[in-house]
């Protein structure tokens, strides 16, 4: 059931990363347009089961463009896929520090906060884990 699930989920989020590359605005500055690129070969390497990598170019792609919520929601996404459970914690709450009202960085921290809750964290670890929302889908455009 675990591993249905987290499938489940991994296919939502795939949808997700299909949204944000199909979306993608590049910027003038050389920075904005090599860290789209990583983004974009994140999620075509995400799609493809290789998470290491596609995590590698999101955290390429926030090295040159910080603190930009849909760079921060996709690296806890791929923190997720490899086991990085904790460090997703962190950086969802990174991203919604930065972007509160940001839709897809919420529904997708309200997403892990119930699988962290219910497969992850001990008992006395399982309680709130900060802010989140609803939301529809994992959809986020790259506007």
């Amino acid at each position: 059931m675990r591993n249905e699930r987290k499938s489940k989920w991994t296919v939502a989020t795939l949808v997700t990363l299909a949204m944000l590359v199909t979306g993608a605005v590049v910027a003038g500055s050389p920075a904005a347009k090599e860290a789209a690129a990583d983004m974009e070969w994140g999620y075509k390497t995400a799609r493809r089961g290789y998470w290491q990598e596609a995590l590698a170019r999101f955290e390429h792609a926030n090295e040159l463009t910080p603190d930009q919520p849909r760079i921060l929601n996709n690296i806890a996404v791929a923190q997720e896929a490899n086991g990085l459970y904790e460090q997703a914690l962190l950086t969802y709450q990174e991203g919604l520090t930065i972007a509160p009202n940001n839709d897809a960085l919420r529904r997708n921290y309200m997403r892990f906060q119930e699988f962290y809750s219910s497969y992850i964290a001990p008992p006395e670890e399982s309680g709130d884990l900060g802010p989140g929302g609803e939301g529809a889908d994992d959809a986020q455009d790259n506007s």
